[in-house]
């Protein structure tokens, strides 16, 4: 036993001083990525938790300070963690690369602690590498620098060893982490929050207990409801509920051969046909390893009759299905399944989102490999491979970086924030809004884009018939203002969590300019309070969430299940 967690001690090491040495929190460089608005999110997220908006809900800069929903509609949990590591002190540039970084370190642990469930040390070892170390991985984070597809590989794992050993064990403490772990995983990333639905379902009726484990997918449910149900609810109040469309779903196929091998190693975009701006391989290690795997579980089915093998048989078989179902589905294989179903594949943007699930599969398959009894003292070259393999992959984590104050400046700017940063994820701009007009206002690199200055002046709220306004509070979340104006022009993005109260009597709004802001004729002298408060729709997600965590901890310590 010690030396088996030596084993897994020194592997930890190689793995961060390899493929995860350029996420290491010294230095003053950071790399960009292709969602560059990710810091500046974790930037907002964290301003949320500091004034005590718990759970954040919007970004009160972003869009000309005028307030962006993002945080309603975009699944939260890697930003939960990621906020976290600001909270304790790290900047936003290393708390992004100690994100990525705990990301890796937990994949392999968690994808180990599954494998170990049906497969001997060495080779669950060599597939924890494996899945980890995968250039997948290294494209999310170094490429990409998509924060809810790499925590949803790190989840992913977890998520299925712990329904497996709900099944078998009836300790209160596991129902209650696999109901709350499940409700992580329904968090994590807006589409394969959605596909690790089916998955799971399919999972727990493959085990004993099924009512089990059912309960605790409901209980997972109810959990998220803080962002599920506004989440689903209110889509409808931003533009985004009249965007959904394929983006070309089966031109973004892939060819098989991508898995394997690529031209070269880009850091451009996704396009169609077989050459694109960057790598979709899995890893050549992993492929091969996956392939050996695959004979020798092949192998195991036919030859093992044991009954009590019967559930590892059943995940054996689900596993094949699920592999070859998603090489299936994001290959050129499936073009004219694809093309039918492009009208309602649109949420999922692109194919090869479900490469992840595809290298989990692999990753359980290549556990499979079976060292002959006669040749058992060879089992140590799993051992040697799994610390090769990270060492061997290595080339692909890295990336060229930039200096932390140019970086600061290019994505954690006030100018970019305020200006930049809504227009990359502009799907959840406001129906109040006019979408067409309010893309003029992008910035532009030769400055053509209009401009108004009501939104760069730093006022909330502006008189148009010229009078004076007299602004006493001005916040992200709390505003006021007195003014004898007969017409004001409120600086918000209209949304039913603005609260305005005129002398004292709420205002609803009926008429907005192009922005979507609330035109307010008034009669008298008025005070003018606006502020945010979550809607009726989000306190009700809310109070499922708080009520249901605390009736699991009651229930689970006063009786077993």
């Amino acid at each position: 036993m010690l030396m088996k967690k030596l084993i897994i001690f020194v592997t930890l090491l190689v793995l961060i001083f390899t493929i995860g040495k350029n996420l290491l929190p010294f230095g003053d460089r950071m790399f960009d990525f292709h969602d560059e608005s990710q810091a500046a999110r974790i930037q907002q997220f964290v301003l949320n938790l500091k004034s005590l908006q718990i759970p954040p809900r919007i970004a009160p800069n972003m869009s000309f300070n005028l307030g962006y929903p993002v945080f309603n509609h975009y699944a939260p949990f890697s930003y939960w963690v990621t906020s976290f590591i600001n909270l304790i002190g790290f900047d936003i540039a290393d708390s992004l690369k100690l994100s990525f970084l705990l990301a890796i370190i937990l994949s392999f642990f968690f994808c180990f602690l599954f494998l170990r469930e049906f497969f001997n040390f060495k080779p669950s070892l060599l597939a924890a590498v494996l899945y980890t170390t995968s250039p997948w991985m290294a494209v999310e984070i170094f490429i990409r620098g998509n924060l809810g597809e790499v925590w949803f590989m790190t989840l992913l794992p977890l998520v299925f060893w712990l329904i497996y050993k709900n099944s078998f064990y009836k300790k209160p403490i596991i129902f209650l982490l696999t109901s709350l772990v499940v409700s992580f995983g329904l968090t994590v990333h807006n589409a394969l929050s959605v596909i690790l639905i089916p998955l799971i379902i399919v999972f727990i009726f493959l085990l004993p207990n099924v009512k089990k484990n059912l309960l605790s997918l409901f209980f997972g449910f109810l959990l998220s409801a803080y962002f599920l149900i506004p989440g689903v609810l209110e889509l409808s109040s931003t533009i985004a509920s009249t965007r959904v469309d394929s983006l070309g779903y089966p031109d973004q196929l892939l060819c098989a051969w991508q898995l394997w091998t690529t031209p070269f190693w880009g850091y451009g975009g996704s396009s169609s046909g077989c050459i694109d701006g960057m790598s979709f391989m899995l890893g050549k290690p992993q492929i091969l390893t996956g392939l050996i795997g695959f004979i020798g579980l092949f192998i195991y089915l036919i030859k093992n009759k044991s009954k009590k093998s019967i559930i590892k048989k059943r995940l054996i078989i689900y596993m094949f299905i699920v592999t070859a179902g998603t090489i299936f589905m994001t290959t050129y294989y499936s073009y004219s399944i694809s093309k039918i179903l492009s009208p309602y594949l649109g949420w999922i943007q692109f194919p090869w989102r479900l490469l992840p699930i595809l290298l989990f599969g692999l990753s359980f398959i290549a556990a499979g490999v079976i060292i002959p009894k006669k040749f058992t003292k060879l089992s140590f070259l799993l051992i040697i491979l799994a610390i090769i393999v990270p060492f061997y992959n290595s080339k692909f984590f890295l990336k060229d970086t930039i200096n932390k104050s140019k970086y600061n400046n290019n994505f954690l700017s006030k100018s970019y924030i305020e200006k930049a940063v809504a227009y990359k994820v502009s799907e959840y701009l406001p129906i109040t809004a006019n979408y067409a007009e309010w893309l003029k206002y992008e910035p532009k690199k030769d400055g053509s884009e209009r401009k108004d200055l009501t939104l760069t002046d730093g006022k909330f709220i502006h008189s148009l018939d010229g009078k004076d306004v007299k602004i006493t509070k001005n916040t992200n979340f709390y505003k006021t203002a007195t003014t004898d104006s007969s017409t004001v022009l409120i600086n918000i993005h209209y949304f039913p969590y603005w609260q305005i109260f005129i002398n004292r009597q709420r205002y609803i709004p009926d008429k907005f300019d192009s922005l979507g802001r609330p035109i307010i004729n008034l009669k008298l002298s008025s005070n003018i309070i606006v502020k945010y408060e979550q809607t009726p729709i989000e306190k009700f997600g809310n109070a499922i969430s708080v009520l249901t965590l605390l009736g699991l901890i009651i229930w689970t310590k006063s009786r077993r299940i």
